[in-house]
């Protein structure tokens, strides 16, 4: 009898058929003919579909263009400062003192 309570328990604090829903409100169903460019938007079932495709309208194409430029010479920059300053590499040989 004492199992018996337990399971009957569970089963009133288990969600049913699913548990949620959630806060979003569902789209409505077509009724009509979809347009050319429907399989452009993500209809994830929400009331309002996002685009598949990413619009980022912050930075402009040369921009963008500028800024991969300038960051990918300034890691050039820094490896070739780095390889200059390397003087052990510079030693032809290996140093005899090598604990102290």
């Amino acid at each position: 009898t004492c199992l018996g309570r337990r399971i009957s328990c569970i089963r009133s604090v288990q969600p049913a058929r699913g548990g949620g829903g959630g806060p979003v409100a569902s789209s409505k169903p077509p009724s009509e003919p979809l347009v050319e460019t429907d399989e452009l938007t993500w209809d994830d079932g929400t009331a309002n579909p996002e685009p598949c495709l990413d619009q980022f309208r912050l930075v402009g194409k040369n921009q963008a263009l500028g800024m991969l430029v300038m960051g990918m010479g300034g890691f050039a920059l820094l490896g070739y400062t780095l390889s200059v300053k390397d003087k052990p590499s510079k030693v032809p040989y290996v140093p005899r003192e090598v604990l102290p």
